[in-house]
């Protein structure tokens, strides 16, 4: 019965130890969410991630204007064919997602140098400036600390998606662009593979802030990545996997024919390595993954979200582990971290 008792006390114990440091956790994400948010350069921020929302979310409605004029062409050109023997298929009305896709395109094509901006002192910038000796003298241990910071962040980029989303919606429906209620899942969808292409870059700024001393360091730094991760490792990669790629099957060394087992077999081997080449590209880059995730949902309309996402795989594996590996580096790092 004691050992029974210490067992249960144990784990009670156990219960309260992790309810109080769940606790500390969120006071200083609540602290840092409430200290980014009164400031100047969240205002900046949140103010360019509209305005970028508002091009993207203009360029889409100029398209779907377009496309739903190439539709009304359509139906009339069925109108008069009514009485031929030879119709035309229906033609599909052009999804209001394709709105939203645009919006999402335009706001990742900037928006990882502004999940830079939210992240790149959080802990660099503190230690400039003292605080952080300051905040390790209260009753709080570094892991809460750091957990802490990155979940304020989070939610700060959660901010600002969903201001970004909310302002795009209100404005479609004032012009009476209605989403039907199969595509809400894919702008949902939209909305969480552009928060976790946000969140890899702020988790690089925020790995980078504790290892560099100065925010200076850690904001240069950070922007050679992103120009590294969005520019030159796809390029290079795409060199790369070309190079190494077999020949592209000529029909006629079959004789033309193109239906024989040998040329279906060689054109499956090709497009088989044109594929692990791509999904190399998408998981080296997550500006080619996003794009890649988001063009290929809107290209998939009739699709579920489990079909969808199982071929695009690789884009959903960057988008998530580049932000679990560096919040690893920027978590270890800051518990090995020598303040004075």
């Amino acid at each position: 019965m004691a050992t029974e008792s210490m067992a249960t006390g144990k784990v009670r114990m156990d219960r309260v130890s992790r309810g109080m440091k769940a606790k500390r956790v969120f006071i200083v994400a609540k602290k840092e969410f409430a200290d980014q948010i009164t400031g100047w350069r969240f205002l900046v921020i949140l103010a360019l991630f509209l305005a970028i929302a508002l091009a993207g979310t203009y360029s889409g409605v100029v398209s779907y204007e377009r496309e739903l004029d190439r539709y009304s062409q359509q139906l009339a050109a069925m109108d008069d064919r009514f009485d031929e023997p030879g119709r035309m298929m229906m033609p599909a009305k052009p999804p209001v997602e394709g709105i939203y896709s645009s919006m999402f395109l335009t706001l990742v094509s900037y928006g990882g140098l502004l999940a830079i901006a939210v992240g790149f002192d959080l802990v660099s910038g503190e230690k400039e400036s003292r605080s952080l000796k300051s905040l390790l003298s209260h009753p709080v241990y570094r892991d809460e600390i750091i957990n802490g910071k990155a979940l304020g962040g989070v939610a700060l980029l959660v901010l600002v998606v969903g201001s970004a989303l909310l302002l795009s919606t209100a404005l479609l429906l004032v012009f009476s662009f209605v989403p039907s209620p199969g595509e809400l899942w894919m702008i949902l969808t939209y909305a969480g593979v552009t928060l976790l292409f946000l969140m890899t870059f702020f988790s690089i700024a925020l790995a980078l802030s504790t290892l560099c001393q100065k925010s200076g360091s850690a904001l240069l730094l950070s922007v050679i990545a992103f120009i590294l991760l969005v520019f030159l490792v796809p390029y290079t990669t795409a060199q790369v996997g070309m190079a190494l790629m077999m020949e592209k099957p000529d029909p006629a060394a079959y004789g033309g024919d193109t239906s024989s087992e040998g040329f279906q077999a060689e054109i499956a081997a090709y497009t088989g390595q044109m594929k692990m080449v791509e999904s190399a590209i998408n998981l080296f880059s997550p500006q080619m993954a996003i794009n890649t995730l988001i063009n290929g949902i809107s290209k998939s309309p009739g699709a579920t979200l489990e079909d969808t996402l199982g071929k695009i795989w690789s884009s959903v594996a960057a988008l998530t582990i580049y932000p679990v590996v560096f919040f690893a580096i920027a978590y270890t790092r800051f518990l090995r971290m020598d303040i004075r």
